[in-house]
C-alpha cells in the first residue's frame, strides 16, 4: 500500500529551510511530499490542523490520510519513509537513543538557522 501524501509547512524566510525543501523536492520521485511556506495563505485552508500552532522554528508535517501532525525531528522518519533510498533509515530514527540525538541536533540547528545565512525575503516560489 502506498504511503499517504505528507504536507510540509516550512519557513520560506529561512535559507536553511528552503534549501532543505529544494533537496527533498528533487528526491521526491513518487510525489509524496507537498511543500507549503508558512507564509502562504492557502496553508491553513489545506491543513486546518496547523491553525493556531506556533509554526515558526520547526518544520511541520501533516499526513493527508490520517491528518496526523509531526514537527521538527519527530517529522524526519515520516519524510524519510517516503524517500526511495532512505526508507530503510527511517525506522532507525525512532530508536530511543538515536531519536534523542537527532532531536538534540535538530534543536541546536534550528536555534542557529539565521546566524550563518540570515533571513531571505519571502517569495512565493511554487
Amino acid at each position: 500500500m502506498p504511503k499517504p501524501i505528507l504536507i510540509l509547512a516550512y519557513d520560506a524566510e529561512c535559507s536553511v529551510c528552503c534549501r532543505m525543501m529544494d533537496r527533498l523536492r528533487a528526491r521526491d520521485r513518487d510525489g509524496l511530499l507537498v511543500f507549503f511556506p508558512l507564509q502562504s495563505r492557502e496553508l491553513v485552508a489545506i491543513a486546518p490542523e496547523l491553525a493556531g500552532r506556533d509554526l515558526h522554528g520547526d518544520i511541520h508535517g501533516l499526513e493527508e490520510g490520517t491528518r496526523r501532525v509531526w514537527k521538527g525531528a519527530g517529522l524526519l522518519p515520516h519524510v524519510l519513509a517516503r524517500m526511495p533510498r532512505w526508507k530503510l533509515v527511517a525506522p532507525l530514527l525512532r530508536v530511543p537513543g538515536v531519536s534523542h540525538l537527532v532531536a538534540g541536533i535538530y534543536a541546536w540547528r534550528t536555534t542557529r538557522r539565521f546566524q550563518k545565512y540570515g533571513k531571505q525575503p519571502f517569495q512565493d516560489r511554487f
